[in-house]
């Protein structure tokens, strides 16, 4: 007998109100992606090197070790979530990157995006 799985729940920071589903996911997303490494008190091994891309030039390499650290660290921290593609849509000259998420909600078993500029 397979039991049946729900969302997780989490506290939104900035409304101080429960969140679950697809919200809570994307707002995962967002912190995994803007975290740095040993930024956290208590989880010095949690978040990315997703913002080191920002200090470096914009060139191919740069960007396919942003769509690697993406990927790899959002399929490790977010057990609800699996990414199938991300693309760079587009990169300013002050560091602000453009970011195409595509993936499985893993409990809905629906294809979800996320286009957030970081």
């Amino acid at each position: 007998m397979a039991l049946k799985r729900e969302h997780l729940v989490d506290i939104d920071p900035d409304t101080l109100e429960y969140v679950s589903g697809w919200a809570r996911i994307k707002k995962s997303i967002f912190t995994i992606l803007t975290t740095r490494l040993r930024t956290r008190i208590m989880r010095l091994w949690w978040g990315s090197a997703y913002l080191d891309a920002q200090d470096k030039p914009m060139n191919f390499e740069t960007m396919m070790d942003s769509i690697y650290e993406a990927a790899s660290k959002i399929n490790e921290y977010e057990p609800e979530f699996n990414v199938t593609r991300i693309v760079i849509t587009s990169a300013q000259a002050n560091g602000e990157m453009q970011v195409r998420v595509e993936g499985v909600d893993l409990i809905d078993q629906q294809n979800r995006i996320i286009s957030q500029a970081i």
